[in-house]
């Protein structure tokens, strides 16, 4: 690699793999504001843009420069071989490489994500399960709290970080996701611009068990952070009802089996105020009968519930204004 190459490098990568994380993201994550990475400090004065089809950086108390200038300083090296040899050792993405580097607000492989909404597994996408355990991702917990207003607390509860690889392109990548009952797990990433979504191992819906012993309700939901949403609306760590998460309206089928086998009482769904949730609410209304109560018009005219509980906190904060 030579000093050209060197420039062409996500600086938002690189720290991310020296364990620095950013703690304001702008400018439509065009720029990154990070604790300095030279020195202790409380108040963000490091930032790094994305300009002229690379990124350079600015310290306050410092200097700033190309992802080059930054490895000689970071490395407290004085001439260009070491600092490449430094990034040699320290391999990150390009921004050639990048689909769209300005819709990352962190880490090494967010910017590859795909941007299509994926609603049916198939086995051909060669998408590999690395490892899933607790959420500790500093980006993934920054979108849930701050763009989905999810707590952490919460999400931790529920949710697990799920690394994998595109074998396809050879690439780890991960987001956050949800064990299904199939013993796969539903994943999407944490961009605010990107709805990518998609099973690994497996897809099919996920039943989280209500804390009511006696089975007399289900909710029914679109999507995790609808369920996530209803609790949070609620001031509620568990529903009393079960609740079933489709992940995608192409599990209908799946959900209607389920549901034959585990027979409820009734049946709330949340599914999304738009002509597809629409849609498969009707479905579920001719296949299992009066029990099926739609509960979209409680968070209308929000598409979803996540929505709804968005349009709460604006409205919170014009309170406080």
């Amino acid at each position: 690699m030579n000093s050209e190459d060197a420039k062409k490098l996500s600086l938002p990568d690189l720290l991310a793999r020296l364990g620095h994380s950013p703690v304001k993201v702008t400018k439509g994550g065009l720029e990154l504001w990070y604790q300095s990475p030279f020195r202790e400090e409380t108040t963000a004065s490091f930032h790094t843009s994305f300009l002229g089809g690379k990124w350079i950086w600015n310290d306050f108390a410092d200097r700033g420069g190309t992802v080059v200038d930054f490895a000689m300083r970071y490395a407290n090296v004085t001439t260009v071989r070491e600092a490449l040899a430094f990034l040699d050792c320290h391999p990150v993405s390009r921004v050639k490489e990048q689909r769209h580097p300005e819709n990352t607000p962190d880490l090494f492989s967010f910017q590859q994500q795909h941007r299509e909404a994926v609603e049916n597994f198939s086995a051909d996408r060669q998408l590999e399960l690395i490892s899933a355990h607790p959420i500790t991702s500093p980006a993934i917990l920054f979108y849930l709290t701050q763009e989905r207003y999810i707590p952490a607390e919460l999400a931790k509860q529920y949710l697990l970080e799920v690394r994998y690889r595109n074998l396809a392109v050879g690439k780890p990548f991960y987001g956050f996701g949800m064990l299904n009952e199939s013993g796969g797990y539903e994943v999407r990433v944490a961009l605010p611009t990107s709805k990518f979504k998609s099973a690994i191992l497996a897809r099919d819906i996920s039943v989280v068990p209500g804390t009511n012993p006696i089975r007399q309700s289900v909710c029914l939901f679109e999507g995790m952070t609808d369920f996530l949403s209803l609790l949070v609306m609620q001031g509620k760590k568990q529903l009393p009802e079960d609740a079933i998460i489709m992940h995608s309206l192409s599990s209908h089928a799946r959900t209607v089996a389920y549901l034959k086998a585990h027979p409820y009482p009734e049946i709330k769904t949340y599914l999304d105020n738009n002509p597809a949730g629409q849609k498969g609410t009707e479905q579920l209304k001719a296949e299992l009968g009066p029990a099926v109560v739609s509960y979209s018009d409680t968070f209308a005219p929000h598409v979803d519930l996540n929505d709804a509980l968005q349009a709460m906190h604006r409205k919170r904060g014009n309170r406080t204004l």
